[in-house]
């Protein structure tokens, strides 16, 4: 019974996972979560669902295991992106050991252990204890909270065929059936959906998408999604995202008062050729966003700013690179793909040698200005710049100085 209210936990998680990214359970969630509880249920209470009564006080705690559940499978995603399974869940098990050691005092229990039953719990300790939760919480980070909190339903099904054929226990009918119920849900929610190729992302609906990583702070952390330069295949995507980026400019109200796109199709192609364009691809292999990073001078930051820059214009070596045609696609909006780019810019920079990023936005443009200066970068006044027309155009020059990497 304190299995089966454990695992409400699977709804906890399935409803923060659709709240935070306002979208309703994906129909395989949900036929899983039903046949899973299900199957849990009917093998808990052998089909007399009247053994349900609990007392209050054993609801109460099964409900709090149940938070518990959800709460080891959502917020550590961030860490295990970064530092593996292994070390997190021995870490995790350290400190929790460590604090209910100093409540419960297990040395003050008189314990005799004969060698078998000191070997038995060693192997509790190694494989059902930590060899458990460490594979659990990779496949967390692998396969994503909701479907590895599915699959680790299937904890039933693997006693039950223990129970039968290793220790002879007899195994009803009921029992069967909750393992058939358990080994749908395992082929509904691990069934693959087809890999769309790159550049198959234009025009996609949002909900086809799928959903970045819970508690996951920078997607650079994460590795969520991938930087790559720009390859000549690239070049119709690259100039799809620009041109969307040109229709957000309309959107905000700023007219660029140019006849002819911006970069041109020969200046792009130009920056592609030497690197300086990178694409961004999902976790599917769909370019989603375009950036551009130039270790060129740039004749505008000469001009007379309404502020100071952090370093030096006319220092030589110069030590800043420039930020550059940040465009994302409107499906990828809002899923840390800015924030990615910026730490892949800063990257990128640190890698040829400079100390920080500059990049100038148009006063109307909020949203880029607002993700800018989350990311740390600093506000260093209005400046004016002029197109090979000569015609003026208004921009909020930002900067920012790289930490050191040790």
């Amino acid at each position: 019974m304190g299995t089966t209210l454990e695992q409400v936990g699977l709804v906890f998680i399935m409803l923060y996972v659709c709240l935070r990214k306002r979208r309703f359970p994906k129909l395989r969630e949900a036929g899983g979560l039903l046949l899973a509880l299900g199957g849990m249920l009917v093998i808990a209470t052998q089909g007399d669902f009247g053994g349900l009564a609990i007392p209050v006080e054993g609801l109460a705690w099964g409900l709090l295991s149940a938070v518990a559940l959800s709460f080891y499978t959502l917020m550590p995603v961030r860490v295990l992106k970064k530092w593996g399974a292994m070390l997190v869940t021995g870490l995790a098990m350290l400190f929790g050991g460590s604090a209910a050691s100093a409540v419960f005092q297990p040395w003050t229990v008189p314990v005799q252990l004969s060698g078998g039953a000191l070997a038995a719990l060693v192997a509790i300790v190694l494989v059902g204890t930590l060899g458990a939760y460490m594979l659990y919480l990779q496949g967390v980070a692998d396969a994503g909270p909701v479907k590895a909190s599915l699959l680790c339903c299937v904890e039933p099904v693997s006693a039950t065929l223990l129970a039968l054929f290793w220790l002879h226990t007899p195994v009803s009918a009921w029992d069967m059936l909750g393992c058939a119920m358990i080994v749908v849900m395992i082929f509904l929610v691990t069934e693959r959906e087809p890999k769309a190729a790159p550049g198959d992302a234009a025009g996609a609906p949002a909900a086809d998408f799928d959903d970045p990583p819970l508690f996951a702070g920078r997607a650079s952390v994460l590795g969520y999604y991938s930087s790559r330069p720009a390859a000549r295949e690239d070049f119709d995507r690259v100039a799809a995202l620009l041109d969307v980026g040109h229709e957000t400019f309309a959107e905000l109200g700023i007219d660029e008062g140019r006849s002819k796109k911006y970069p041109s199709a020969r200046r792009l192609m130009h920056s592609i050729k030497n690197g300086t364009t990178h694409v961004i691809e999902d976790g599917n292999g769909r370019v989603i966003a375009v950036f551009a990073v130039s270790f060129s001078p740039d004749k505008n930051y000469d001009n007379e700013l309404d502020g100071a820059w952090l370093t030096d214009t006319k220092a030589s070596p110069q030590p800043y690179a420039e930020l550059h045609w940040v465009s994302v696609d409107r499906h990828a909006r809002r899923r840390g793909v800015g924030m990615f780019i910026l730490d892949k810019a800063d990257q990128i920079a640190r890698a040829g040698g400079r100390s920080s990023v500059r990049a100038d936005v148009y006063p109307q443009n909020l949203p880029m200005q607002k993700l800018l200066e989350k990311h740390g970068y600093e506000r260093c006044g209005a400046m004016v710049i002029r197109d090979v027309f000569g015609r003026e155009k208004h921009r909020v020059a930002y900067e920012r100085v790289l930490r050191s990497q040790f």
